[in-house]
């Protein structure tokens, strides 16, 4: 592969990373060989510990003195306490975008919106994982909020990964979140805050339960009794 050239060297390595730990190509607990990546980037190893060290702040993974770095391992406190916080930022996000209104805003969030029904009719999974990332970041984006903004944006791997696990391993179409985000948009689209509020917070309960149930669904094949 031919050597990265970019100032933001450690954000590209990081996000280049941050993609394997979300699709469970580094899966919780395994190692960050840094050899590894230094040799299929063509890096030195000193941008690839700067970009450990983002993923540390994003809580992707653990560095340990000694002995390197590890993939975070999804406990049921953290879907729990992340989802909690995140219903109540998003809320306010919705509100916001709302409020502001704006044209171009509510063109991306349709198109998202197209793009995410699309993509679960034809069982495209990453298609649908990455519309609805963008319709959460088009909400966001126009909200207009550089605080909120901040928050979020340092939340997002965490619910990046969550999200994709989520869609990737169920069984059963998504047809339930598919109608909530439509009525969503529709709401978006109507000015409706109250509504758009009632469908996010469902959404989130949702998406939490069925996190949780996974998560203690796979510990029990990791860990049989």
């Amino acid at each position: 592969m031919r050597q990265i050239e970019s100032s933001n060297l450690s954000d590209i390595i990081a996000e280049y990373i941050s993609d394997k730990i979300i699709k469970m190509e580094f899966k919780p607990g395994d190692k960050i060989v840094e050899t590894k990546i230094a040799k299929k980037l063509n890096v030195s190893h000193s941008p690839i510990r700067e970009a450990l060290r983002i993923l540390e702040r994003n809580r992707l993974v653990e560095l340990i003195p000694r002995k390197g770095a590890y993939v975070t391992e999804i406990a049921p406190s953290h879907i729990e306490s992340l989802f909690e916080i995140l219903c109540e930022l998003l809320v306010l996000v919705g509100k916001k975008c709302i409020k502001k209104d704006a044209p171009a805003t509510l063109k991306r969030i349709n198109k998202a919106s197209k793009a995410a029904v699309r993509a679960e009719k034809n069982n495209e999974n990453d298609s649908l994982y990455n519309a609805i990332i963008e319709f959460g970041i088009a909400c966001l984006e126009g909200c207009d909020d550089a605080l909120l903004k901040q928050i979020i944006y340092e939340l997002l791997p965490s619910l990046r990964r969550i999200l994709y696990l989520s869609i990737s391993y169920r069984d059963e179409k998504m047809t339930q979140h598919i109608d909530l985000l439509i009525n969503g948009t529709k709401a978006i689209n109507d000015k409706d805050a109250n509504k758009a509020e009632k469908i996010l917070r469902k959404w989130i309960t949702i998406e939490k339960e069925f996190c949780l149930s996974f998560l203690i669904s796979l510990n029990n094949q990791v860990n049989p009794t």
